[in-house]
C-alpha cells in the first residue's frame, strides 16, 4: 500500500510557541488551534483589531489588553476557514459580524483569514542578550550574527516544536527552551562525554549550548552552528502550561462512497471516505485495510491500491491498480490508531460492498 500525502501537519503542543507572523501563516496548518506569542504592531480599523505588516489579514479579539499599539501578542491562533460558524467553542467572539465586515458575510475558505482568540497584550519582553526565545520572536534582530544560546536536545523534530525541517545537513536538530525552539545546522551534537543522536527519543532532554550565526530560510530562522557543549538549564527554561483549547467532539465517518452495504459497485471506481473533521494524515499510513470478504477459491487478493487524504474536504480516496473481482463482496476497514489533528482518535470503522459484473 501508498499512502500519498496532500496535507501539511502537525501535532499539538502543551505551551506557547514563539513566532513571527510571517511563520505564523507560513504554516498556519501546523499552527492552527495552537497556543502563540509574537511581537507585533496592531492596527485598528471600523472598531477591528489586526497584525500590522501581515502577509494575509489576522485579526485579535482581546481577554485582556494593556495600552499601546505593539507588543507581545498572546492568544490561540486559528484559520478562520477552518472553523464551522456555528463552532461552539467560539460563541464569546463575533466571527459572523467579522465576516459581514470584511469578507462580505461570505465565509472564508481556508488560508484566507485567521484570528487570534483569547488575546492578551504585553510590553516587549527584550532580554539582555541572544536567546532561543528571542531569536524564534525576532529573527530579524539576528540573522548573520554569531550567537551563543542554551536550550534541549529535541532531536530531528522528534516532539512537533517546529512545523517542518529545513533540510539543511545530516545533523539537523532542533533546540527548545521555554517557549522558543530553533532549527540548527551544520554541526554534530556530539563532544566530549556525549554523542547525540537526532533520530533517537531517548537522546533528547539534554540541556547543550550552542554557538553558531543565525540565519534565514524563508520566513523559518535556524542556528547555522559551529561549536556544540553540554550545559546547564537556564532560569528562563521554566515553562507554564497552558490549559489546552476546549476539544472538539471526536472524529467520525461522515460519508462514504459506495454507501454501506451498497451492490453491483462498478469494480473500476474509487472508494472515497469523508471525515467530520481534519485528520492527521500520518495516522491514515497502514491503517486502512481492504479485502474480500469470502473470496472465490483461486480467487486473487484485493490488488495494490493508494489512498490519498484530500484536505480541503476532509475525505480519503483509494483507488486499485486493477479492477476488482466481480460479485465480490469487498470490505474496507479503518482500524484503531487513525486520528484528527489534535489527537482524537477515530473509532474503529468498517464498510462493506459488493461489485457488480
Amino acid at each position: 500500500m501508498l499512502l500519498a500525502c496532500a496535507a501539511s501537519l502537525g501535532a499539538q503542543a502543551p505551551s506557547r510557541i514563539a513566532t513571527t507572523v510571517d511563520a505564523l501563516i507560513g504554516s498556519a496548518v501546523f499552527f492552527h488551534g495552537r497556543s502563540v506569542v509574537l511581537q507585533q504592531k496592531l492596527i485598528t480599523d471600523r472598531d477591528l483589531t489586526r497584525l500590522a505588516n501581515a502577509p494575509k489579514p489576522v485579526y485579535v479579539f482581546w481577554k485582556d489588553r494593556a495600552g499601546g499599539e505593539e507588543g507581545e501578542i498572546r492568544g490561540e491562533f486559528w484559520d478562520l476557514g477552518r472553523l464551522e460558524a456555528r463552532d461552539s467553542r467560539f460563541t464569546g467572539y463575533d466571527l459572523v459580524q467579522l465576516v459581514e465586515t470584511v469578507n462580505r458575510g461570505q465565509w472564508p475558505s481556508r488560508d484566507q483569514i485567521y484570528i487570534i482568540t483569547a488575546a492578551s497584550l504585553q510590553p516587549a519582553n527584550i532580554p539582555k542578550g541572544p536567546t532561543l526565545r528571542a531569536i524564534a520572536l525576532a529573527p530579524a534582530n539576528y540573522v548573520d550574527r554569531e550567537v551563543k544560546v542554551i536550550g534541549r536536545f529535541k532531536g530531528r523534530n522528534l516532539y512537533g516544536d517546529l512545523p517542518f525541517a529545513i533540510a539543511k545537513s545530516k545533523w539537523d536538530f532542533v533546540m527548545q527552551s521555554a517557549e522558543g525552539a530553533l532549527w540548527v545546522a551544520a554541526i554534530r551534537p556530539k563532544g566530549k562525554d556525549f554523542d547525540l543522536d537526532p533520530s533517537k527519543r531517548v537522546d533528547t532532554g539534554r540541556w547543550v549550548e550552542v554557538t553558531g550565526v543565525v540565519r534565514l530560510t524563508g520566513a523559518t530562522p535556524y542556528i547555522e552552528g559551529s561549536a556544540i557543549a553540554l550545559a546547564k538549564a537556564p532560569e528562563e527554561a521554566a515553562v507554564i502550561e497552558l490549559p489546552r483549547p476546549p476539544s472538539q467532539p471526536p472524529p467520525s465517518v461522515i460519508f462514504s462512497a459506495p454507501i454501506q452495504e451498497d451492490q453491483g459497485v462498478d469494480r473500476t471506481a474509487p472508494v472515497r471516505i469523508q471525515f467530520s473533521r481534519d485528520m492527521d494524515v500520518r495516522s491514515l499510513r497502514d491503517r486502512i485495510v481492504v479485502s474480500y470478504v469470502a473470496p472465490a477459491a483461486g480467487a486473487p487478493a484485493v490488488p495494490s491500491f493508494t489512498a490519498a487524504y484530500n484536505d480541503v474536504v476532509h475525505a480519503v480516496e483509494i483507488k486499485f491498480a486493477q479492477p476488482l473481482e466481480g460479485f465480490q463482496q469487498v470490505k474496507v476497514e479503518l482500524r484503531e490508531g487513525i486520528t484528527a489533528l489534535d489527537g482524537q482518535q477515530l473509532k474503529p470503522w468498517t464498510l462493506t460492498f459488493t461489485t457488480g459484473r
